[in-house]
């Protein structure tokens, strides 16, 4: 039995990480967005590999648990004039952080679900 994970699993966490980094890199989301984005890549690339893959899923689920419990903020924090200077109230800052929190956790639960895949034993005779 082979704990390496298939070659279609490892190709799909890399794209997963390259979205991560893309949207922290090019997408225009406010503080502290690209920063989970970042985290949750990291944790990808841990994932990927079988010695760090707890390490890695437990990153991921942190990410996609802060990203979820982050995603109200903005929306907290804009309705009332006494906590304006905690996130920048522009017009659009809160639907823009709302979206990448949330796809944030999604593309960490979709790595999540790539390692548990990979972490399968390839012996299919069971």
């Amino acid at each position: 039995m082979s704990t390496r994970p298939p070659r279609d699993i490892a190709v799909g966490q890399a794209v997963v990480g390259v979205l991560m980094l893309g949207c922290a890199t090019l997408g225009h989301f406010p503080g502290p967005v690209p920063l989970l984005f970042v985290v949750a890549a990291v944790g990808t690339a841990n994932a990927a590999f079988p010695l760090m893959r707890t390490f890695g899923s437990a990153l991921l689920g942190g990410v996609a648990a802060a990203s979820i419990a982050l995603s109200s903020v903005p929306f907290v924090t804009c309705s009332s004039d006494k906590f304006t200077d905690v996130f920048p109230c522009t017009p659009g800052a809160p639907t823009w952080h709302l979206t990448g929190t949330v796809v944030v956790a999604g593309l960490a639960g979709a790595s999540l679900v790539l390692a548990r895949i990979g972490s399968r034993p390839t012996d299919r005779s069971r």
